[in-house]
């Protein structure tokens, strides 16, 4: 009896299926207790592991000092001027499809700046003015998620005194209808001039 090519390669599709479906199969130490659980146990195991999507990822810094680099719950964010970010995004952050009470990010960042003015550094190289004049700050903080009704963008807010906010919002916080009703960063020092 001679097979056809399409017969072999119809067999051949059929054997890699079954394949990929026997080592999907949860083995006998995977398998879940199939007792029923209370309402309270469900609720906290739906908490605890939510179905999540990965989302990108953009900060807003409302400081004076720069923000060097940031990570959220370990996916790196990107750098950020004195007042200003929003432009470049990052991907990705793991983000629950529904937020829950109690839902946290923890946020890693390093902050900086420097101690004296241009005009008394800009006759310095590069590696003398950090010698001499730069200070940096590397902090951690696990802050709450603000409410959101579906995931979207993750936002961190870097505020003045090491402060945080997250929110999750597909525009910046220059549109009207951002929930934190924030702004977008303004440098509130006076201009140099000119």
């Amino acid at each position: 009896m001679r097979m056809t090519t399409a017969t072999l390669r119809w067999l051949l599709c059929a054997l890699l299926l079954c394949l990929g479906m026997v080592a999907c199969k949860p083995s006998q130490s995977d398998a879940k207790d199939e007792r029923p659980l209370s309402p309270a146990a469900e609720a906290a195991q739906r908490a605890a592991s939510p179905a999540s999507i990965g989302v990108s990822l953009r900060g807003y810094n409302f400081t004076y000092e720069g923000v060097q680099s940031f990570w959220v719950d370990g996916s790196y964010g990107a750098n950020l001027p004195p007042y200003g970010g929003g432009g470049g995004e990052t991907c990705c952050v793991r983000l629950p499809f529904a937020w829950h009470d109690g839902q946290t990010m923890t946020v890693k960042w390093t902050i900086g700046h420097y101690t004296l003015p241009w005009e008394q550094r800009k006759h310095m190289t590069i590696d003398e003015e950090h010698r001499c004049c730069w200070s940096e700050r590397t902090l951690e903080k696990t802050v709450p998620v603000q409410r959101y009704d579906e995931p979207s963008v993750v936002q961190v807010f870097f505020l003045p005194n090491d402060e945080l906010e997250i929110w999750v919002y597909d525009a910046g916080p220059q549109n009207p209808e951002h929930p934190s009703r924030r702004g977008y960063p303004v440098d509130p020092r006076p201009k140099p001039a000119e």
